[in-house]
């Protein structure tokens, strides 16, 4: 089951295990594109291979 932008937005303000993750994901991104210079669409590619292999690793 899909979930809607307002789902996502509901849960990181209601549930805390998903706020940390989300704010830990975020932070993570940011830190990463600040210390290598990389443009959006880097980040962007390298979230969609770790949605391909986190589960896998």
């Amino acid at each position: 089951m899909a979930f809607s932008n307002e789902q996502y937005y509901e849960a990181i303000k209601n549930n805390e295990p998903v706020r940390q993750a989300f704010t830990k994901i975020k932070e993570a991104c940011q830190a990463l594109q600040s210390g290598t210079n990389c443009p959006d669409e880097d980040i962007d590619d390298f979230l969609r291979f770790i949605i391909s292999t986190w589960k896998t690793q």
